[in-house]
């Protein structure tokens, strides 16, 4: 038998090599699931299980401890009472439930190491860190009541002091807020009473529990003078009455705050939006005369229409182009279909060539990426501004493909809340007599007539211009507002939004970028991933 030439080791050593990638690729391909970060939490959650169950017992070994102590028996009436030895009972009973949790939904997800079970795997981690905690703050609970408790019987004085301090600061601010932001804003507003109201409800009841709180620590203090006191029930008021403080220390601001909304007027209208669009292609070049396959790759990345995009994304071809060796050089041969988008990508064919003994390559598609922005028309108590172009995520844009020239976003005064659901521009103001008032026309129908500074309403996207009727309105009003867009919608079709019959004549639209570039067409296809057919990847053995 005859010795094997050299091509022929080399052969057999690069079949080796592809079948040792091979199943690298295999293995890592395996592995793809759920992220490391993701994994080392899940195992941290599973080792605090463990942890807890010894916690809990540790915890009701001391109780044991402290219980049989001397000192415990000015306690023990409280301890009997509030059944403070159960304590560790209903701290397994949860641990149990954070295990089952654990059992039934997280380990699952694990085990099944999905990419796309991600953000059910960190809610599920959320989900049972919490509930250990609970069993933790259990476990824990009456340790902490005794110390309070002690506090009182040692210090009551000092607790009694801090706590109506701490009241008469809640009455005092509330009553504040009551009879200077809260009264001025049901003055200025009388349609949102009920809702001013509703939101300053739990101030209300915090000033009713305060109260409440208060008789019970002044009765207790002066029971604690005579030797008689229920130091549970002080202790329970006082620490009542300083969490309210807080809770009131976050919640006041934010409620005026909220209160602040009432005077501002804001509409955001999607004026247009685009898509561009990127692909990236590569270069692989090599020595069309070494038997030896070493290509070299370069990348180029260029910005496309739309035209383009598509054409190259919908190739079934290998290649873009080849370049191929000749007598004077190297030849140029572009694949049928393929010379218009070719030649629109304007590539430099031989830059950052690696060596001059390469004299073959091939071009292909080997990435895409869209890039999609928004531009909008901002409008603040009639005053109006527009934004440039405003990147946004694909979900995103897709939702809002139906709502060019719509408001999709409006806060009138007097509101406390932005709706959200887009609405033709202007028609959340409609009703309210600060922008404008009812009218009749000539037929005894009810239209909206704007006042000057919100009269650009009429025209925005409008060809004629249009005022809204009161049937529109009150249709909206009543079964769109703060639930779901509108669009008008009639027997013939939309009358707002991308596709309504007030926007195919109105020049705003037909200058928008969305429109001058295929409009639902291109975008439609662009957010439904028009790069389905991109394969890349280039010959890899330069036929050989």
């Amino acid at each position: 038998m005859s010795a094997p030439t050299p091509c022929g080791k080399i052969e057999q050593i690069f079949t080796s090599v592809v079948v040792v990638l091979l199943a690298l690729v295999f293995l890592s391909g395996c592995g793809q699931g759920l992220s490391d970060a993701t994994r080392t939490q899940a195992k941290a959650v599973k080792q605090d299980l463990k942890s807890t169950r010894d916690f809990i017992e540790s915890q009701k070994k001391k109780y044991e401890r402290m219980s049989a102590s001397p000192d415990f028996s000015a306690l023990a009436g409280y301890a009997s009472k509030e059944k403070w030895a159960s304590a560790f009972a209903d701290a397994d009973a949860t641990l149990a439930r954070a295990r089952e949790v654990y059992d039934k939904g997280l380990s699952v997800t694990l085990k099944q190491n999905k990419p796309e079970g991600e953000a059910q795997a960190l809610a599920q981690i959320k989900q049972v860190s919490s509930v250990i905690r609970e069993a933790r703050d259990q476990a824990t609970a009456p340790f902490e009541r005794a110390s309070r408790i002690k506090a009182a019987m040692t210090d009551a004085p000092a607790m009694e002091e801090s706590a109506l301090a701490a009241a008469k600061g809640i009455l005092s601010t509330v009553q504040n807020l009551e009879q200077g932001p809260v009264a001025k804003a049901k003055e200025k507003f009388p349609a949102s009473e009920p809702k001013i109201t509703a939101r300053f409800a739990p101030f209300s009841k915090m000033v009713d529990d305060t109260t409440a709180n208060t008789q019970i620590v002044k009765a207790q203090y002066q029971a604690h003078t005579q030797g008689n006191a229920d130091y549970a029930a002080f202790v329970t008021a006082a620490d009542a009455i300083e969490q309210a403080k807080k809770t009131l220390s976050t919640n006041g601001p934010k409620f005026e705050n909220d209160l602040g909304q009432l005077y501002r007027s804001y509409t955001k209208i999607l004026e247009d939006m685009k898509v561009d669009y990127y692909v990236t292609i590569y270069r692989e070049s090599w020595n069309d005369n070494s038997d030896y396959y070493d290509p070299r790759t370069f990348v180029y990345t260029a910005q496309v229409s739309p035209a383009v995009f598509q054409t190259l994304t919908e190739s079934n071809a290998e290649s873009i182009a080849d370049l191929t060796p000749g007598y004077n050089g190297m030849n140029l041969r572009v694949t049928r279909g393929l010379e218009s988008a070719f030649k629109s990508l304007n590539l430099d064919l031989v830059a950052g060539w690696p060596d001059s003994r390469h004299n073959a390559a091939t071009f292909y598609l080997q990435d895409t990426q869209l890039k999609y922005f928004h531009k909008y028309i901002q409008e603040e108590d009639g005053e109006t501004s527009e934004t440039g172009w405003e990147p946004v995520n694909a979900s995103f844009y897709e939702q809002n493909l139906d709502n060019l020239g719509m408001a999709i976003l409006s806060k009138p005064y007097g509101e406390f809340e932005p709706d959200s659901h887009a609405s033709p521009p202007g028609m959340a103001y409609v009703g309210n007599p600060r922008y404008g008032e009812w009218k009749k026309d000539e037929h005894g129908s009810s239209f909206w007539s704007w006042y000057g500074r919100y009269a650009f309403f009429s025209n925005l996207f409008f060809f004629p211009s249009h005022h809204y009727s009161y049937g529109s309105w009150n249709r909206w009003n009543t079964d769109y507002r703060y639930r779901k867009p509108y669009y008008g919608r009639t027997d013939t079709g939309y009358t707002f939004g991308s596709r309504g019959s007030s926007m195919k004549d109105s020049p705003r639209y037909q200058n928008s970028t969305f429109s001058r570039t295929g409009g639902f067409k291109t975008a439609s296809a662009s957010v439904r991933g028009g790069a389905s057919g991109i394969r890349g990847g280039g010959p890899k053995s330069k036929g050989k």
